[in-house]
């Protein structure tokens, strides 16, 4: 691999982010995989270093200078490495798991004062849980993945080719958005500015402190919605945002904030690249009669050439944010979502993993997780994911009573006709 630049800017994409992390007080992801087990700390470091020095964002921390906001790349730095025993604290299986997938809120990670990525191994009886924490600044729902089949690779001392274009200047992987987007973009955000808020009514909690709440629906449930979305000849995506209307909507229109992959129109290859590279756009479900159709149309549209309209104003977001210290991006980003950001969940594309992993090294896997927790304005972040088929449904919120809501959606999804 070339030796990359000292100092990348970062991308509109990773700026958005670094401001709604800092607006949450909280930017984590977390990819967690559960082996049977117990892990040799030092191979195990050893093959996260080695791994590391393959991704140069690993080994890299943010810093400011004339107005901007860049990766400043260090060879000596490397991801921080936890290794805990949690056998004695807790009865059951279950209960452990809560407090893993509930750790990415305790353990923050700080791209300012060092790598962006953290792992952290945590025993349990004959279990061990690896979490890979990312600044989501650094990271999208395709990299923890990734890093779990390099491990792999590298526990077997097997051969990994690792070409990751990630670190490059934007303009040498993305074309620009083009003057068409750009007025594209700013009609929209006028358009944010002067229409109703639609809200997701959240009953408050006892608590400010976010949580996750999550819900394994199995097979059946990935079943239901891939028949569904055959039958209507959409996307699955379109299936759970029906899903989620007749959950949340109760016959009124709600703006939506979902993420789409860049991956793949990139100029350079970044399947093996470790990276934020999602764009956010924005979608409106329910409220209508014929909404189903006009929201196929709508994501048809973004694949072709929709999403520069948002690449575009991810790129306005982020000048107003390279201009304000980190010191001021809370309340940017409070501004922002006040004046035009009035989306209420978010929820990701439906993405079957391509993860077809038995082991990790030597390690049989028990099983396999994604968390996010950027919160959108009703504090409401939904997240679906497979694997093996299983259908699983993760709630990022802020310490309210979402029991309705998550019963709400299980059913709806496993009786979706």
């Amino acid at each position: 691999m070339k030796q990359p630049y000292p100092l990348i800017p970062l991308s509109a994409r990773a700026l958005n982010f670094l401001a709604l992390a800092d607006a949450n007080d909280n930017g984590n992801s977390c990819d967690l995989v559960i082996l049977k087990g117990s892990p040799d700390q030092r191979d195990l470091s050893g093959a996260i270093d080695k791994i590391a020095k393959t991704h140069p964002i690993m080994q890299s921390r943010i810093v400011r200078k004339s107005l901007r906001y860049y990766w400043q790349f260090d060879t000596h730095l490397l991801p921080e490495k936890e290794f805990l025993d949690w056998s004695d604290e807790f009865d059951s299986f279950e209960l452990w798991h809560s407090a893993l997938r509930n750790h990415l809120f305790k353990d923050i990670v700080d791209p300012f004062n060092s790598s962006p990525v953290k792992f952290i191994c945590i025993q349990y009886r004959e279990y061990f849980a690896l979490l890979i924490l990312s600044s989501h600044i650094a990271s999208d729902g395709s990299s923890g993945y990734l890093l779990f089949k390099q491990l792999s690779a590298y526990l077997n001392s097997e051969p990994i080719a690792v070409v990751d274009n990630s670190f490059e200047r934007e303009a040498t992987l993305f074309d620009s958005c083009g003057t068409k987007a750009y007025l594209t973009a700013v009609k929209q955000l006028v358009c944010n500015l002067v229409r109703p808020c639609s809200k997701v009514a959240l009953s408050k909690g006892n608590s400010n402190q976010c949580q996750m709440e999550y819900v394994d629906l199995g097979e059946r449930a990935t079943k239901n919605l891939v028949e569904w979305s055959k039958q209507r000849g959409c996307s699955v995506n379109v299936a759970l945002n029906y899903v989620l209307s007749e959950s949340l909507c109760c016959d009124r229109s709600l703006s939506v904030l979902e993420t789409m992959s860049v991956r793949d129109i990139s100029k350079q290859p970044l399947e093996y690249a470790y990276n934020n590279l999602v764009i956010v756009f924005e979608s409106y479900i329910g409220g209508s009669n014929n909404w189903v159709d006009e929201y196929a149309r709508h994501l048809q549209q973004l694949k072709r050439e929709g999403y520069r309209a948002f690449q575009a104003q991810q790129e306005i977001q982020a000048l107003s944010i390279n201009l304000l210290p980190r010191t001021a991006l809370k309340t940017l980003v409070r501004i922002y979502k006040r004046l035009f950001l009035k989306g209420n969940v978010i929820l990701s594309n439906l993405g079957v993993v391509d993860f077809d992993l038995s082991h990790v090294g030597k390690y049989e896997i028990v099983d396999v997780y994604n968390f996010s927790v950027p919160l959108p304005p009703a504090g409401l972040a939904v997240v679906v994911s497979t694997y093996r088929q299983k259908l699983r449904v993760s709630f990022a919120h802020r310490g309210d009573d979402i029991s309705d809501y998550m019963s709400a959606i299980e059913a709806n999804i496993l009786s979706i006709k």
